[in-house]
């Protein structure tokens, strides 16, 4: 599994607890994931190429977590 992470806002603060919850996953941050209108308006990630999207890093977490346990459940 590879969660990609834009560094530029808030969203670079989960990197860690990321990498402590999933330590089997790859983490990778970037400067940009070229997804700017997304960026600017919202926090994003990408889960195995999958755009996920919050209002918050907190919210974002939470459902990067929702995402992979039902991914895992599958």
């Amino acid at each position: 599994m590879v969660i990609e992470i834009c560094e530029t806002n808030e969203t670079a603060k989960l990197i860690n607890q990321l990498r402590i919850t999933f330590h089997d996953a790859d983490i990778v941050a970037y400067a940009c994931l070229n997804r700017c209108a997304g960026c600017f308006l919202c926090y994003v990630a990408l889960i195995d190429g999958v755009l996920i999207e919050a209002i918050s890093a907190e919210q974002l977490l939470h459902k990067i977590l929702a995402s992979l346990q039902t991914s895992q459940s599958n």
